[in-house]
């Protein structure tokens, strides 16, 4: 559809569900992401919508299956495929996200988590100790800590995407069928404004999805474009922008 100021026609997605939902059904085979990899003889990985989507699906209903359907997951790294999927996973099931700033000190990092009232964190190996302190000092309403990289200390965010394909393998459905409601608060975002104690704001799947609209008519994007990933995905401009081209059919560059 082209609104009458639009420069290209675009389409209107309710929710971020149905958008990826509608991307992932389009474009399967494409490649969605390019991971570059540092430690690896392959330089570099590509993942295709089709597995975007299953590891979606899959970290949704695990967590849904460990209690965390409506639930407050917070969720902090350097930008990387994992973050992608973390908030995915929790709104499209219907949880509340919370991208925490990756680069806070460590009594931030503990005070977001209490004042937003998480109930899960997913992050990323450099934050294992700190995490570990907050596990230990049991100040915070945090029951499920979960690292994206493998650790002797918690839960890897691998295992839980392979608990959630044999959920859904045996036919679970909490969260693919999970209803979304687009006006209601799925993502508490934590910025400066105007005074040095961070605020906590409210938004939801309507916010976001009407900016990938508003993009769409203003923004083209071809087949043989390369997004590469710059801007942190904490921030809400950084993270629309990566939805943005997730709606459409391109690559994602992830470093």
């Amino acid at each position: 559809m082209k609104s009458k100021n639009a420069l290209y026609e675009a389409t209107e997605f309710k929710n971020l569900k149905e958008m990826i939902q509608e991307t992932i059904h389009k474009y399967s085979s494409h490649t969605a992401f390019i991971i570059k990899n540092k430690e690896k003889e392959e330089k570099y990985t590509h993942i295709t919508y089709e597995q975007f989507g299953l590891e979606i699906n899959a970290l949704g209903s695990s967590f849904i299956n460990r209690g965390l359907k409506n639930k407050r997951i917070a969720v902090i790294s350097p930008n990387r495929y994992e973050w992608v999927v973390s908030y995915f996973a929790t709104v499209n099931g219907t949880g509340i996200v919370i991208p925490l700033d990756k680069g806070l000190p460590d009594d931030e990092i503990e005070s977001l988590l209490q004042r937003s009232h998480a109930d899960a964190v997913i992050f990323d190996k450099k934050y294992h100790d700190i995490m570990k302190q907050i596990q230990e000092k049991n100040q915070t309403e945090v029951k499920q800590f979960i690292c994206m990289d493998e650790t002797k200390d918690f839960i890897c965010m691998q295992e839980l995407i392979q608990e959630g394909k044999k959920l859904l393998e045996q036919g679970y459905e909490e969260f693919t069928k999970a209803e979304i409601n687009e006006e209601a608060m799925s993502i508490i975002l934590f910025t400066s404004g105007t005074t040095s104690i961070s605020k906590a704001v409210m938004l939801s799947h309507k916010n976001i999805t009407s900016n990938i609209y508003a993009l769409s008519m203003a923004e083209k994007v071809y087949d043989t474009d390369v997004n590469l990933a710059f801007l942190p995905f904490h921030h809400t401009f950084g993270s629309t922008a990566l939805f943005f081209f997730l709606s459409k059919r391109n690559h994602e560059c992830l470093l």
